[in-house]
């Protein structure tokens, strides 16, 4: 306890020894420092917030702020207003006990407004209430999509009339507010279209229309003709056609020349023209029995014994008669007529649509870099026979055929590797690592900023202090001699030299305060040269 107060006796020592202006920098220094290590250790004691729900209407962010404060919850809000910021700890809790609460309701009243039932409600209130709820419903719907930041559906169902021609259809608009960056894929947005049209009885997806925020429309115009749709349709396959295509043969050459080393298109011409093929084949060899008729005749009297046949060929199948005749104690005779028809196959074929006519694939490869004497990579291309084989690869993988006139060229080419790195989304990739390591960093870059102060505020400011302390207080006067007593340990050049008050020059001074106490002279030359 005595070597501490002593150390801050020392401190105080030095501290009083100094002039003004340094006892004011070092007053100004120690404030600086005493404010920012209490704003670190303010800013490490706080709780870390994350985002309970993001994206609220106003209805929604005003019932759970309320809720949070009734259970007196520190919370944040965004400055939109739309996002609800909680501490990390209580995130799971407040989410399930809201989601029993119902809360966030997701913009407007669904079928819970049917909850509360009410006397006397006449029918025209019950059906604006199923129009709402059907509306609220339909918008959270569309806002559990990613790329839908809020959205509002408004109905137009109108009353249901006797007579089918006073019928009129219903129809529904639907706004959309996207989030920023976010776009929709027209197959999203039919989605959306055909998912309203398919929730109200007897709308169709013609009578959906669907707009953003801006105004623009982003659903198709449905009274576009049958060809129209048809052709929409075949792009779509024939991009679908050449994006699996280029997939698979890039796949395949990145695993042999290296990722990002390859780059491949495709282009196929498909045949949409739809044709029906009827075909009939006749088998003469293989007659098939149409019709038989017979006819026998008896009598008691007898005659001569005969018999005869005729064949008569009608046009398209072949007939056949014969007659025979007995003679005896009594006579029969039988007639039969057998009817032919020569067969016939019917095939019909309808040929498929989008068959492909032409292939053509395009591949650009990048060659190989070597260091030259000065260390320098350079680019050097690829052999024939290399290039042969990959061009093997790529017709096996597409399914090259020659009839066809299909066409697969290879080039090999420098790339610049900087370009692959940004396509690929190389750059900022240590940024999704962040969050999770936040914690971490945020009490190592307190612990930097502790240590960076003790090395060069605190440490370089005691020891100026200790060693003021030590060293000898004397204040040169110009032309005057110091006083007795004014070099603190150091005895007086009056008292070594001459008794007499003869006054002495500075260097004089200085050589006498050197032969008196070269140890003690020397601290004090090295805080001079400080």
């Amino acid at each position: 306890m005595e070597s501490f107060i002593n150390f801050f006796s020392q401190i105080w020592k030095g501290f009083t020894a100094l002039e003004l202006s340094k006892k004011l920098s070092i007053l100004a220094i120690a404030a600086v420092t005493c404010i920012g290590i209490g704003a670190m250790v303010y800013w490490t004691s706080q709780p870390e917030y994350r985002v309970l729900f993001s994206n609220l209407s106003a209805e929604d962010a005003g019932n759970i702020v309320s809720r949070l404060q009734e259970k007196k919850v520190p919370y944040k809000m965004s400055a939109a207003g739309d996002s609800i910021l909680v501490p990390s700890d209580k995130i799971s809790e407040l989410r399930l006990e809201l989601a029993s609460s119902g809360l966030p309701q997701g913009g407007g009243v669904g079928f819970e407004i049917f909850d509360n039932k009410s006397f006397g409600t006449t029918e025209f209130v019950q059906q604006l209430n199923y129009q709402r709820a059907l509306q609220g419903e339909l918008s959270r719907t569309i806002n559990g999509l990613d790329e839908i930041q809020q959205s509002r559906v408004h109905l137009v169902i109108p009353k249901k009339s006797l007579f089918v021609e006073d019928q009129k259809k219903s129809t529904a608009s639907v706004i959309l507010k996207l989030k920023s960056g976010r776009t929709l894929r027209p197959p999203q947005i039919d989605g959306i279209v055909h998912l309203v049209a398919s929730s109200v009885e007897g709308m169709n997806p013609s009578d959906v229309m669907v707009v953003d925020n801006s105004g623009k429309v982003l659903s198709m115009i449905r009274d576009e003709s049958k060809l129209a749709r048809m052709s929409n349709s075949q792009v779509e396959f024939q991009r679908n056609i050449e994006k699996d295509l280029t997939n698979r043969v890039q796949t395949m050459l990145e695993r042999v020349v290296g990722e990002g080393k390859v780059v491949v298109r495709a282009t196929a011409d498909l045949d949409f023209r739809i044709t029906e093929k009827t075909e009939e084949k006749y088998d003469p060899e293989e007659p098939v029995v149409r019709s038989m008729q017979r006819q026998s005749q008896k009598s008691g009297t007898g005659a001569i014994a005969a018999g005869g046949q005729s064949t008569i060929a009608p046009v398209g199948g072949k007939q056949t008669s014969s007659t025979a005749t007995k003679q005896g104690p009594g006579s029969e005779r039988l007639d039969e007529v057998v009817n032919y028809e020569i067969n016939k196959v019917v095939s019909k074929t309808v040929m498929p649509v989008g068959e492909i006519k032409k292939l053509s694939v395009a591949v650009l490869v990048d060659g190989l870099y070597v260091k030259n004497d000065k260390g320098v990579e350079e680019f050097q291309p690829r052999s024939k026979k290399e290039l042969a084989d990959l061009e093997e690869l790529v017709k096996k993988a597409s399914g090259f055929d020659t009839k066809r006139g299909d066409q697969v060229v290879i080039t090999n080419v420098p790339f610049n590797k900087g370009d692959f790195d940004a396509a690929n989304g190389v750059k900022g990739s240590w940024q999704e690592k962040v969050p999770v390591f936040y914690p971490v960093i945020k009490y190592l870059v307190m612990l930097a900023v502790l240590a960076l102060l003790v090395l060069f505020v605190l440490q370089p400011l005691i020891k100026m202090l200790l060693v003021k302390a030590k060293t000898p207080a004397f204040v040169a006067r110009e032309g005057q001699p110091p006083q007795p007593g004014e070099l603190e340990g150091i005895p007086s050049p009056l008292a070594i030299g001459d008794k007499s008050m003869v006054a002495l020059t500075e260097t004089e001074l200085v050589r006498q305060m050197a032969n008196a106490d070269t140890r003690r002279f020397a601290e004090l030359l090295r805080l001079w040269l400080r």
